[in-house]
């Protein structure tokens, strides 16, 4: 699973890469998006993106956010949970502290951001993913929170590409 710490050459400096006359394509972020047409009743996750070997590049979760076709509707008892996580096919953790909550109204259209918590953070989560590594999106219902069985999604996923050594 991944790490709280950056793997070693991880971002190297862009003017190293330049000087010593290496390729620098792909240097950067990389943003990765995933529509679902429709979501699901219950509790609920979405795989967004598999960790490619670490021939292709190391890559680090930056920033994501998730925007709704239509108005999200809920209160204080009945209400999605969103977070981002991170771990293999049976071990996930928290990509963030604070979980998205629709107890306050998703406006159609907008994007609301998912909450990560880096290496600068108090307490730093496993956004330095390792190779086979899944990120995905998790949904939990707290009561009878709107139906999002026919609520378009779309979430764009920043990962942070450092490529392979040279």
């Amino acid at each position: 699973m991944g790490t709280t710490t950056a793997p070693t050459g991880f971002g190297r400096p862009i003017w190293s890469a330049i000087k010593g006359g290496n390729q620098v394509h792909g240097v950067g972020l990389v943003p990765v998006s995933f529509a679902m047409v429709t979501g699901h009743s219950g509790t609920f996750n979405r795989n967004l993106f598999i960790t490619p070997p670490v021939t292709e590049g190391r890559f680090k979760v930056e920033a994501a956010s998730i925007s709704f076709g239509a108005l999200v509707n809920d209160d204080g008892s009945n209400y999605w949970s969103i977070m981002l996580q991170a771990g293999s096919v049976s071990t996930f953790g928290d990509l963030g502290g604070t979980a998205l909550s629709s107890a306050t109204d998703f406006v159609a259209n907008t994007a609301y951001a998912l909450d990560i918590d880096g290496p600068e953070a108090t307490s730093p989560k496993k956004v330095y993913l390792e190779a086979g590594d899944i990120v995905r999106v998790l949904f939990t219902e707290t009561g009878t929170a709107s139906d999002l069985t026919s609520n378009n999604m779309t979430i764009t996923l920043f990962l942070r590409h450092s490529p392979p050594g040279r």
